[in-house]
């Protein structure tokens, strides 16, 4: 205000000096300093996305910008200037209590953009500190109607029912809310421990009862297909099964007197097996039973 007084003074006496001086040089003089004055304190320029709040004499008047607007000194004032972009804010839930009396903590942010400066400002004193407090009741509200499992099986639908209660309140202070999302859900960490245990046990009980499924398919299988099999067939798949076990270190092989017989249908080089290596005479069984084939 006493800025103000101060250029009409000076305006005034600019006027009384031109008056008492009529060169021309005064003239434009005055004439420069008027409209340095009137853009300086008249004219309030607002960029794309600020909206300014005029007041005349104590009273809302209109919503101005973008672009320039004259603002009479004395008469009127900007009383606020909003940013119409849409602006992020985190927020966090530090108590949340379920049905089943379980704590929650809660972290998530939401979106908002001012629609309606005018509400924005007169409907209510500080609209971000309005919307956190509505997220975080609404959030304790709904939690408290469900119980654990209930909240960790529905999430998305949480953050569909959060975002269409507070956009119901947001709309009448001129605010939108176009996205609302909880980040996390955390439980108590004895619960959390728990729950893994719980996990944990079940799929091992689960990959249990699918090795267990699977070996008796390949049981099944090996039976089915035995019965088409001829003897130096089945024997071969035994001598197979006698190599692989044999090729650890310090493997030990007992031979059945079924085995026994057929290595002495193999030839004389056979006859004895003290000392004979057992990959060798496998080789020479195999050799057999191709040419028995043939």
């Amino acid at each position: 205000m006493k800025g103000e007084i101060l250029i009409v003074i000076l305006l005034l006496a600019g006027v009384v000096w031109v008056f008492y001086n009529y060169s021309w040089t005064f003239y434009l003089f005055i004439t420069l300093l008027i409209i340095t004055v009137f853009y300086l304190f008249f004219v309030k320029k607002y960029d794309e996305f600020e909206r300014g709040i005029i007041f005349r004499m104590g009273k809302f008047n209109r919503v101005v910008g973008p672009g320039w607007s004259v603002v009479m000194p004395f008469f009127e004032k900007e009383f606020s200037r909003i940013d119409a972009r849409t602006h992020m804010i985190d927020i966090q839930i530090d108590e949340a209590y379920t049905s089943d009396d379980l704590k929650l903590e809660l972290d998530g942010l939401f979106y908002y953009t001012v629609i309606d400066p005018e509400k924005a400002v007169l409907k209510i004193d500080d609209y971000t500190k309005g919307l956190k407090n509505i997220i975080v009741g609404e959030t304790r509200n709904i939690l408290g109607s469900m119980n654990m499992r209930e909240v960790f099986a529905n999430i998305d639908k949480l953050n569909d029912i959060l975002l269409d209660k507070i956009r119901h309140t947001s709309w009448k202070w001129g605010i939108d809310v176009p996205m609302l999302q909880l980040k996390s859900v955390t439980p108590p960490i004895e619960i959390a421990e728990a729950m893994q245990s719980k996990e944990i046990a079940s799929q091992q009980l689960q990959a249990k009862r699918f090795k267990a499924e699977a070996e008796k398919v390949v049981i099944s299988a090996i039976g089915s297909a035995a019965k088409n099999l001829n003897d130096k067939a089945v024997m071969y798949l035994y001598i197979q099964a006698l190599k692989d076990m044999g090729s650890g270190q310090g493997a030990k092989i007992i031979f059945p007197a079924e085995f026994m017989k057929i290595v002495d249908t193999v030839g004389s080089t056979n006859a004895a097996l003290k000392g004979l290596d057992v990959t060798s005479l496998i080789s020479q069984i195999k050799d057999k039973i191709v040419e028995e084939k043939k």
